[in-house]
């Protein structure tokens, strides 16, 4: 998934991390590059990634927002530039 660059990870690692959930990033950031190639090419809008993790052992609803960001010049079509916008978790014992 070569072709997707999320512009502001260190935002969503930050949020991560505040919940103990550091050690997710990757996992949420390729399923979020995997959503992405499953969205129409042209379109620019915002998305809502959902997933279900068990962490220690406690089943964790994460559900992170991004937004695609328009390429003003051109220049990379090939490309697809994420935002991350933010994130809610909530638990299920």
């Amino acid at each position: 998934m070569n072709n997707v660059i999320l512009l502001n990870r260190s935002q969503l690692e930050e949020q991560l991390e505040s919940q103990g959930l550091l050690g997710i990033s990757e996992q949420l950031i390729e399923r979020m590059k995997e959503h992405v190639h499953h969205i129409a090419k042209n379109v620019y809008e915002q998305f809502v990634l959902d997933v279900k993790m068990v962490v220690d052992n406690v089943l964790k609803n994460i559900t992170a927002h991004f937004i695609f960001q328009e390429d003003d010049d051109g220049k990379y079509e090939s490309l697809r530039f994420i935002l991350f916008q933010d994130l809610t978790i909530t638990e299920e014992r």
